[in-house]
């Protein structure tokens, strides 16, 4: 209203020439003067994600264990993901650095590393950097940055005695320049945004249409960005899906800052049980993961299917052999070889190690359903390395485990083991490698082709989803969305909503 009297009365009184030179004046001094602030070096340096790594105390030596470079237990992981970024138009270099340090009160450096160079290049200037940690403050490389180049530094801390929610800061100092810690750009002079509002109210209708077509630009740009909500919600379950489910929770987050999102590691079953016998207060605030359809939790709603998740055999780098018959396998888990010259007559003579997952994995289920067509042969060893009394010698040895990441260990660190995992966390895991099924690897095309080892991800509410809380309706629209379907495709799992909107047969089709 306001912009479209004062163009009508601009244009009477003096013309559509004048309210064109009123308007190139103030446009003109308006840039000018950002121009001018813009000079400056200017650094943004926030901290996007500070959050436990979300497993339940009650069972985390159990279920959930994380470990340091030399396979020791770290208590109350932690992750902080701070991002470094010149937003000025001033190259910014390694001498105008005063202060550069990430600072977190109470708590302890485990490891820390770069991701997400732009450019690229600018990886290899942090090639020779020596991080300094095991203390509450970690120091950052003084890099030459160029306008808009950044990087992004990954922490992993202990926040064993820290108490709850602790802080995480961004502590920089530029010589000459300023520094950002709340905002992807500088703050703007006030000088200048009194021109952009002349400027605006100027324009006019022009102004209006502009921005109408900006926003329709925004929207399609933005499209699978999430509908914010508040609160906090709980999302427990399958430990091979719980990493790019922790990581989609990060990212939600940084969207929505009202929101907090903890991801447990717990297992199929664990999560869908503690969904079933969560207090009814806490049951709407609550998701769990699942590697496939469980029955007996008749409360429970499978609300969203959301990948595809494909399953590999994986056995001790030392180990030889690279393709078995399904035939073979099924013999292996079912306790039926104990020597690895039984399953491939060229390898050498070795025990074979059976590293499996427990009775209430998502895992093992598939396997058991898809594979083995049938049981897999109970443990006889609880430490992976000696028989359990009373167990005969010629048994071969088997062990169970409670997660994925207990498996890759074992299994790593065991001569003729072998176990089976997701196929994304086997790519990520040195010291073990994959074995093809009967030719075929544990690859989405192989499965479209009859690869056997897979199932779907399935994404389980209390009840209808749209009656729970509004958070946990805005997480799981966001886990089928756009950009959580891209994120999840770059890790291996094929979503159940294709790049298109149209539905993955795999994830629809009944298997035989």
């Amino acid at each position: 209203m306001v912009v479209s009297v004062l163009v009508d009365w601009l244009s009477a009184q003096q013309g559509v020439s004048s309210l064109v030179a009123a308007l190139v004046l103030a446009l003109g001094l308006t840039a000018f003067n950002q121009f001018q602030a813009r000079r400056k070096r200017v650094l943004s340096f926030r901290v996007r994600f500070n959050s436990p790594l979300g497993f339940s105390p009650v069972y985390a030596r159990l279920v959930a264990r994380v470990m340091d470079q030399e396979n020791t237990h770290i208590a109350d992981p932690a992750l902080v993901v701070a991002r470094v970024k010149n937003v000025g138009r001033t190259a910014i270099s390694r001498h105008d650095y005063k202060t550069l340090e990430l600072e977190f009160p109470q708590r302890r450096t485990i490891a820390a590393g770069f991701t997400e160079e732009k450019p690229e290049a600018l990886g290899k200037e942090f090639k020779d950097f020596q991080w300094q940690l095991g203390h509450s403050t970690l120091e950052l490389p003084r890099v030459d940055l160029n306008p808009n180049e950044e990087y992004k530094v990954v922490v992993l801390l202990s926040n064993e005695g820290a108490g709850p929610n602790p802080p995480a800061k961004a502590i920089g100092r530029l010589s000459e320049g300023g520094l950002v810690t709340a905002a992807d750009t500088p703050r703007t002079r006030r000088t200048t945004i009194a021109g952009a509002a002349v400027s605006t109210l100027l324009a006019g209708a022009l102004v209006t249409t502009l921005l109408f077509a900006t926003s329709e630009q925004k929207a399609g740009a933005t499209a699978s960005a999430p509908v914010c909500a508040s609160g906090e919600l709980t999302v427990e379950g399958s430990s091979a899906f719980a990493g790019i489910a922790a990581h989609l929770a990060g990212q939600y987050m940084t969207y929505c800052d009202d929101a907090r999102i903890t991801v447990v590691a717990a297992g199929s079953f664990e999560g869908l049980d503690h969904l079933q016998n969560a207090a009814p207060e806490q049951r709407p605030r609550r998701l769990a993961l699942a590697d496939g359809k469980f029955i007996g939790f008749t409360d429970l709603v499978p609300s969203r299917g959301l990948a595809v998740v494909p399953y590999s055999v994986v056995v001790n780098n030392a180990v030889a052999v690279t393709d078995v018959s399904v035939d073979t396998l099924r013999r292996v888990f079912r306790g039926e070889v104990a020597n690895w010259q039984d399953v491939d007559a060229a390898a050498d003579s070795a025990p074979i190690r059976v590293v499996a997952r427990d009775d209430r994995s998502g895992s093992r289920r598939a396997l058991e359903t898809y594979v083995l067509e049938g049981r897999q042969a109970g443990a006889t060893s609880d430490s992976c390395d000696v028989l359990r009394e009373g167990v005969a010698r010629s048994q071969p040895m088997i062990c169970e485990q409670t997660t994925t990441s207990d498996v890759l260990v074992k299994v790593r660190s065991r001569a003729g083991a072998v176990g089976y995992v997701d196929t994304p966390n086997a790519l990520r895991t040195p010291g073990v490698k994959q074995v093809r099924l009967d030719g075929q690897a544990a690859t989405i095309d192989d499965i479209r082709a009859g690869y056997p080892f897979w199932t779907v991800e399935y994404l389980y509410s209390w009840g209808d989803l749209d009656k729970t809380d509004p958070l946990t309706r805005s997480f799981a629209d966001y886990l089928v969305g756009a950009e959580a379907r891209s994120m999840i495709a770059a890790q291996q799992y094929a979503p159940c909503v294709r790049a298109d909107g149209t539905p993955e047969p795999l994830c629809t089709t009944p298997r035989e």
